[in-house]
């Protein structure tokens, strides 16, 4: 915060005077830091006395001068923050952290972060980025349990964020921000590390932990999934869960398979619910409570079974009638052909009458 050479001369001294500073700092220095000077915002000639001209500044609260207009004053307001509507504004670029010592976290995305206040700044990081925030986890004897809360709020930044100033190599926690140091970062980058399971996570082995008692299966199969036994535990405890609910065995195991598909901080919800998620629910039909919701139900069902039973056998009907047309077209058939072998033996028998009829004989001529 405060330069080493200040600290090497008085560092107690210097402390008092920036406390001292930092309270008598208004918003409109900070916009006059920021924000370069104008030369004749207004376009007025320049005083020269040599000339003959009047030697004072307008826009001076000296008291022999004339005080500037009221509209004047609101343009000069508006051009200092021509560039920024807030009093502080900073690009971040957002980092995860799956625990504190990791050495190159990757760069999730970066986001224009503005405000007026300290608050107002912390606020916005935290709805930038929270995405990167699964749940929060506690150490207890050196076993990591899940927090009580699964979904952390903006009072949890502390526990969270974490803001490294890349010129000056330093971290700062949320709760030790400034309106100075957001004033001297303005319109600079700086990154915010984001851990995934709070700053509690310090060392990769804690982390290891983590996805040993948390995360990871507990009886992972050869793939490193949750084993079929684990599946098949799950579903049938879904299905005593909801009994309102009807499926097959196998829509049940898509169920416990989705939970388990889904991240750890989530699953003890999912598994709570009474209902299958919306991409399955298709697979599940409701039972009805009373006994005329039951055989309401029953009846819809022989209606539709009815309907489909009418489809079909109208189909059948037409199958019939085509194969009796069939039938028909062979029957004729077959009498033709019979027909046919009839004449074709009666021309057999003719033929045979015939031959026997003109049997070739020798003569006396013959014979000689």
């Amino acid at each position: 915060m405060f330069s080493q050479e200040n600290f090497e001369n008085d560092p107690e001294r210097q402390v008092e005077e920036d406390e001292e500073s930092e309270e008598s700092y208004t918003e409109e220095e900070y916009l006059k830091e920021d924000q370069p000077e104008e030369v004749n915002p207004d376009r007025l000639e320049e005083s020269n006395p040599e000339a003959g001209g009047i030697d004072y500044d307008p826009f001076t609260d000296d008291e022999a001068g004339p005080s500037p207009s009221p509209q004047r004053e609101q343009e000069r307001s508006k051009a200092k923050r021509r560039k920024c509507e807030k009093l502080f504004s900073l690009e971040c670029s957002f980092c995860q952290r799956l625990y504190r010592s990791q050495l190159r976290p990757k760069e999730n995305f970066s986001a224009q972060i503005s405000g007026d206040s300290v608050q107002e700044v912390v606020a916005n990081m935290w709805e930038s980025g929270k995405s990167l925030i699964k749940r929060e986890v506690r150490f207890e004897n050196g076993v990591p349990k899940w927090a009580s809360g699964e979904i952390p709020g903006e009072e949890s930044a502390e526990k969270f964020l974490i803001v490294y100033d890349v010129t000056a190599h330093k971290s700062y926690a949320t709760t030790n921000l400034t309106s100075k140091k957001l004033q001297k970062w303005r319109d600079q980058i700086v990154k915010v590390f984001v851990y995934a399971y709070s700053k509690e996570v310090e060392t990769k082995g804690q982390y290891g932990d983590v996805l040993k008692y948390l995360i990871n299966p507990k009886n992972p199969d050869r793939a490193g999934a949750n084993s079929m036994r684990e599946e098949a535990a799950l579903a049938k405890e879904l299905r005593e869960k909801n009994p309102h609910l009807e499926g097959h065995s196998s829509s049940w195991l898509l169920w416990a398979t989705t939970i388990h598909a889904a991240p750890a901080h989530e699953q003890e919800a999912l598994k709570e619910a009474q209902h299958p998620p919306i991409n399955i629910s298709k697979y599940f039909r409701w039972v009805g409570v009373s006994e005329a919701a039951r055989l309401d139900s029953v009846h819809r069902g022989m209606v539709v079974a009815n309907t489909v039973n009418s489809r079909w056998s109208k189909q059948i009907r037409e199958i019939k009638e085509d194969l009796h047309t069939a039938f028909n077209i062979i029957q004729g058939a077959i009498r033709k052909v019979e027909t046919m072998e009839a004449e074709s033996n009666a021309s057999i028998d003719i033929l045979s009458a015939m031959e026997s009829a003109v049997q070739p004989e020798e003569s006396e001529l013959s014979q000689q």
